[in-house]
């Protein structure tokens, strides 16, 4: 009897221990509806691009202060990202081949707002021309600095046309260029901004009687800086000393350039010449 019973009690109890187990509702089917939409709205705005939503202007910062490189990189995401970067681009400095002529137009549509640029050419190659420089004149009509190298293709005419286009321009740095004192005379009759002029190894200014003279025209109140280094024909080196009204300006002049001194003493009261040796400047 006593056996019978306890064997009948054991399995109940198992039967009851399954029925228990069974009983016991999955933690996964007690998802609530409201933390479910909170899931899925978390993933959507992890897939929010919240950059689109971002002004140009605020673009436009950002992209001034990363590199070259980078700018370039970033021009690639999209276009918006493409039209923004060349809108916000103030520096650009350009292959200045003979090839060049024809990329003009679509380069200063996407660059429209440059204002500082370079014209480089090695000199084993054939420069960009006087049509070149007027067309991008035209494009860039706030250019304030202008560097040109080695554009042995230019001459008076192409700077003459240049000028007359780029009046606000501030600073001009020529070097192995073949203008002469046409091309200089027409930025500084029509550049009445310039401020700073530096011109190294020059071969257009002829020399003799024939030469015409250099002057400093309507830039004569706002220029500050002349630098003219390794002029063809030089003869003479020396530096020469300012002093205008807004205090003492230096001068650096290698070769014929006596009419540009002449023409200074008669525009510029003060102007003083001491000649030193090259490199060295007067205390």
């Amino acid at each position: 009897m006593g056996q019978s019973a306890s064997a009948a009690a054991i399995p109940s109890r198992r039967e009851s221990n399954r029925d228990t187990h069974r009983s016991k509702p999955k933690s996964t089917a007690a998802i609530c509806p409201m933390e479910a939409e909170d899931e899925s709205s978390e993933i959507v705005n992890a897939a929010y691009d919240f950059i689109s939503d971002l002004p140009d202007e605020c673009l436009a910062c950002i992209f001034q202060s990363l590199g070259s490189r980078d700018r370039k990189q970033c021009s690639l995401v999209c276009l918006r990202w493409l039209r923004i970067e060349g809108q916000s681009r103030h520096r650009l400095s350009l292959d200045a081949k003979s090839d060049l002529l024809p990329f003009i137009p679509s380069l200063f549509s996407r660059f429209d707002a440059v204002t500082k640029l370079a014209l480089k050419c090695d000199r084993r190659a054939v420069s960009i021309g006087d049509e070149a420089l007027a067309l991008i004149s035209l494009r860039c009509r706030n250019l304030t600095r202008l560097k040109l190298r080695a554009c042995r293709e230019l001459t008076d005419a192409g700077m003459s046309s240049f000028a007359k286009n780029c009046k606000a321009l501030k600073k001009l740095s020529c070097g192995s260029c073949t203008f002469g004192a046409k091309g200089m005379n027409a930025v500084l009759d029509n550049c009445s901004a310039l401020e700073e002029l530096s011109v190294k190894r020059l071969r257009g200014i002829t020399d003799g009687a024939a030469a015409e003279p250099i002057g400093p025209g309507v830039a004569a109140s706002s220029l500050k800086t002349i630098c003219l280094k390794e002029l063809y024909n030089g003869q003479e080196t020396g530096i020469v000393r300012k002093r205008h009204r807004r205090g003492c300006r230096d001068f650096v002049h290698c070769g014929e350039m006596r009419s540009v001194e002449e023409a200074l003493h008669q525009e510029l009261p003060g102007f003083g010449h001491r000649p030193r040796s090259v490199g060295q400047w007067v205390p």
